[in-house]
């Protein structure tokens, strides 16, 4: 059986929101989506990179550390 490490960015981004206090419908306004839609990623388990690194920016973080968020919490 192989091993190995998968991130989760549903859990890099709820993460991230919880550290920097940001609500759901904070981000839906500054992302200027529907809140309906931060839930999606919030659940979701992957989201393309480009957005992953929108959210690394927005919260001050390298892509790395944004993705490592999710790789020790969930």
């Amino acid at each position: 059986m192989k091993s190995h490490q998968t991130s989760d960015t549903g859990a890099s981004l709820r993460v991230a929101q919880a550290l920097k206090k940001t609500t759901g419908s904070q981000l839906a306004r500054d992302f200027k989506v529907h809140p309906q839609q931060i839930i999606r990623w919030r659940n979701g388990t992957d989201i393309k990179v480009s957005l992953a690194i929108r959210f690394a920016t927005y919260f001050g973080l390298t892509l790395s550390e944004f993705i490592a968020l999710g790789e020790s919490n969930g």
